[in-house]
Order: C-alpha cells, then structure tokens, then sequence
C-alpha cells in the first residue's frame, strides 16, 4: 500500500466531501454547500482545493487530509502567509497527518503559518512543531450602557467609561468609498483593498458592515463587523482592521452603539502591543464576571476561547476574528 501526497484535484471533489462526512463531520457545512467550500478553499488561479491530502493508491480513497486557506483567495497579492484549517487522518493512519503538515511547508515555503480554532488535541501538535507562540485571542469589548436588561451577553459591573474624543465619527463606507481610501494594513500578514472586498464586501452568505473612522472628516481607519441577532436582540463583532487604532474613540463607540441599539461591541484579536485598542476604549473581557457569547450557529451562551497558533519571524504578526476560517457560515 502507498500513498501519494499532493494537492486535492477539481475533479476530486467528491472523494473530499466523503472523507469530510465520514470522518470529520457528518453534517460540516462542506457536506451540504460547495458554495462553502468554495468560498473557502477553491483555487481557481492553481485549478485545486487547498487541501493536500493523502491519496490511497490501493483503495482510490483519501486517508488523511489537511485544509488551508491563503491570501490569495481572495486578493492578487503573493501567498507569503498560511492558515491551516481542517487537519484529520483516519485512525488507522493517524502519522499521515505529520506527514501532510510538513509536505505542505515543503511545497509552499510560507514565511507566516497560523492556525486559528485549535482543539486540546491539536495544541499538542503545535507545540511539537515548535510555533513561536500558541496561546488565546484577547476577547475586548464595548458595551451599551444605556441597556439594562442585556438578552444576549451577560455583564455584572458597570464599564468605566474611558477618556475619549469628540473630533471621531464613525460612519458607514460604501464599497466605492472603501475603494477610494489609501488605508493600509499594518500588520502582516499582508492584506490589500481587494482582499477586504472580496472576503467581507462579496460574502456570499454573512452581510458584513464597514465601518469608516473620521477624525475631522478624514477617514483615518475602518473596521470590517457582523451584526448577530438572538433573542430579539444585537451585538457586534468586528472582524478585522485597517488602519492605525486612533486614541479615544470611545464616545465615537458609544454613539455607533446606542443609534443602534447593539449590546456590546466585541473585537477578539491578537496584536504583539494591545495598549493601542485599550487606548481607543476597549476593555478586556474579565470571563470570570461577564459573558459575550461567541457561537450563535448554534447559540452558545458561554464564554469560549479561542486558541491560535502562529510561526513567524516577524514581531508584527497579528490575528483578527476573520482571519482564517473562524467566521465561516456554520449552517445554512
């Protein structure tokens, strides 16, 4: 018996749902939508689904295989950076999984690996493979304070309302004004215009909203959210950032979020220096005395965390709730 280990074909599309329903999940969304999967690993540029796979030349099946997602899906920009996503192997070929990761590394030569979503048994490997840093997303957040009966999150304390700054507006961008702005990304791994439009503006299942900062009528940073509605209620959570993270922009917050009638605002991310969120009027969320939800496909009302890996030599690697495969449509 042998295995050939390379890049899942087009035409292999139903060997990879199979593997996906017998032996991930039944029910997992690739199951039941290739506009999912699609959206998420078609390669149109290379003619393949970004899974390497471990192909069973004996029995013409799949035996292991491992999903990653690149920049390139949604922007021309050069795929420096790799997000691994789906990574299983059937339980009688459980080093084939080893053996994917490190033909992977091999093929594309990344300068940035990250993982995003890691289970208790994952992190064992990420530790093995020596990632620079495996760890939680800082979970920060606004809320309303002009609620008082909260349906979706739960908060014991009274938030302190933090130094601000009335020269911020936080207005809506269109994708035309979006595409005039010269905001850059100052983090790696790069991200361009494109990308912002094609992974949040062309969404084909979740309506995201953009949202531009102005400081005296100058668009100085934006931010990329999903609004999520439970129990006849809303919250935000931002998606991703472009853009410095300008001081004192709590008021700017507190207006977006009594106009309309969000909960909170929930930003989870990963950043080398957080003093800079803390500084616009974020508070870090203190899981021990309050709760924002982070599931709702289904709602789970907990506290989750979120654990990410990443292999980089650069100090400005940042993670954003985004990145990767974490807000992808669970159902349909």
């Amino acid at each position: 018996m042998s295995h050939e280990i390379r890049f899942c074909a087009l035409e292999e599309y139903k060997l990879l749902i199979d593997f996906i329903k017998k032996h991930w999940k039944k029910d997992h969304i690739f199951v039941k939508s290739k506009q999912a999967l699609d959206f998420q690993h078609l390669d149109k540029k290379n003619k393949r689904y970004n899974f390497i796979v471990a192909y069973n030349t004996t029995n013409k099946e799949f035996d292991a295989i491992l999903g990653f997602i690149l920049i390139s899906q949604y922007s021309h920009l050069k795929d420096e950076n790799l997000w691994l996503s789906i990574w299983k192997s059937k339980k009688n070929y459980a080093g084939l999984g080893l053996r994917l990761v490190k033909s992977l590394e091999q093929k594309l030569k990344p300068k940035h690996i990250g993982a995003l979503g890691l289970s208790t048994y994952s992190r064992k490997f990420y530790k093995l493979f020596n990632y620079d840093r495996i760890a939680i997303l800082d979970h920060f957040y606004i809320k309303n304070q002009k609620i008082a009966c909260f349906k979706i999150a739960n908060f014991s304390q009274t938030q302190e309302k933090s130094n601000s700054s009335s020269v911020y507006e936080i207005k809506t961008l269109t994708l035309f004004e979006f595409q005039k702005s010269d905001l850059k990304f100052h983090f790696l791994p790069k991200k361009d215009l494109c990308y912002f439009i094609e992974r949040y503006y062309k969404n084909p299942f979740y309506s995201y909203k953009n949202y531009g900062i102005y400081k005296n009528k100058t668009l100085v940073a934006s931010f990329f959210a999903r609004i999520v509605e439970q129990n006849n209620s809303k919250g935000m959570f931002i998606t991703d950032w472009l853009g410095k993270f300008p001081k004192k922009l709590y008021n700017a917050f507190e207006v977006l979020l009594e106009v309309n009638q969000y909960e909170f605002i929930s930003f989870m991310c990963y950043v080398k220096n957080p003093k800079p969120i803390y500084a616009m009027g974020f508070k870090l969320l203190n899981k021990d005395e309050n709760l924002i939800p982070v599931y709702f496909e289904p709602f789970v009302k907990e506290n989750i965390d979120i654990y990410f890996a990443f292999k980089s030599k650069n100090k400005n690697y940042a993670i954003f709730k985004g990145d990767s495969d974490q807000d992808r449509i669970n159902k349909l």
